[in-house]
């Protein structure tokens, strides 16, 4: 369930927002998990100059998040063909 389009929120004198605000549903007998989702396209003609703007995007997120929101989990969502050929592990 998506809660908020796009999560806007302030760490220090820096305006944050994440794409996706949701509440994803883990199990039947636990309560929703909170999460945002940040989510990016890659259509420039360089994905490894995407990635390392995306993954730079990430970072700051998920520092800004983990000092407002520890209990949110941050995710980054990309195209699968991109997942499948740039190692995010």
């Amino acid at each position: 369930m998506i809660t908020d389009d796009p999560l806007k929120f302030k760490f220090g004198n820096v305006n944050f927002q994440v794409d996706l605000e949701a509440e994803k549903i883990v199990a039947a007998e636990r309560a929703g998990e909170k999460i945002a989702v940040e989510v990016k396209s890659f259509l420039n003609p360089s994905a490894i100059t995407d990635f390392y703007s995306a993954l730079g995007q990430f970072l700051s997120y998920r520092l800004a998040i983990e000092a407002n929101e520890p209990s949110r989990t941050l995710y980054l969502a990309v195209p699968s063909d991109v997942y499948s050929n740039v190692s995010f592990a």
